[in-house]
């Protein structure tokens, strides 16, 4: 895959192969992404102390919330390993994530789908758009958007 020139390869082997994340980050020179599929700072210590990944990807909604992943995100500072916050699902993690970054020092990236799905595209009166690469933070109270109510009438399972 170095041939190809990414920027990174994420999530390549299986969450729970600590060893395997070892040996592929020792050689190759492509950096190595893991960490969405973790859910306890002990993982994620793991991979960035052991392994060596090269970007940790913790998703908030699975990472103790915005204080977990505000708690890996300076741990990855302080081992020198980027943040990309994994945040595919919602709109609202999506502005949780934007919340994230724009708070730790060490990343400026995080993933936006550009699947269309009912959930992403609706959820949110007004939805994230990408504009020159970039997706502006929220400033509204809170994480600074506004959930349709009529969309999760429709996804609520009683």
């Amino acid at each position: 895959m170095e041939k190809y020139k990414l920027d990174w390869m994420e999530e390549p082997l299986p969450p729970d192969d600590f060893d395997g994340y070892r040996r592929l980050a020792a050689a190759v020179a492509l950096d190595i992404a893991a960490g969405e599929a973790e859910s306890g700072s002990r993982a994620f210590r793991r991979l960035i102390e052991d392994c060596h990944i090269d970007i940790i990807q913790p998703d908030i909604s699975r990472a103790g919330g915005l204080t977990g992943a505000r708690r890996v995100g300076l741990f990855a500072d302080d081992a020198n390993v980027k943040l990309v916050p994994h945040a595919f699902k919602t709109g609202i993690l999506l502005a949780a994530c934007l919340h994230l970054i724009a708070a730790l020092p060490n990343t400026e990236l995080m993933e936006f789908s550009l699947a269309d799905s009912p959930i992403r595209r609706d959820l949110l009166t007004e939805p994230f758009r990408l504009v020159g690469g970039h997706v502006e933070v929220p400033e509204k109270p809170g994480l600074g958007i506004e959930v349709n109510p009529d969309v999760v009438a429709k996804y609520r399972v009683v």
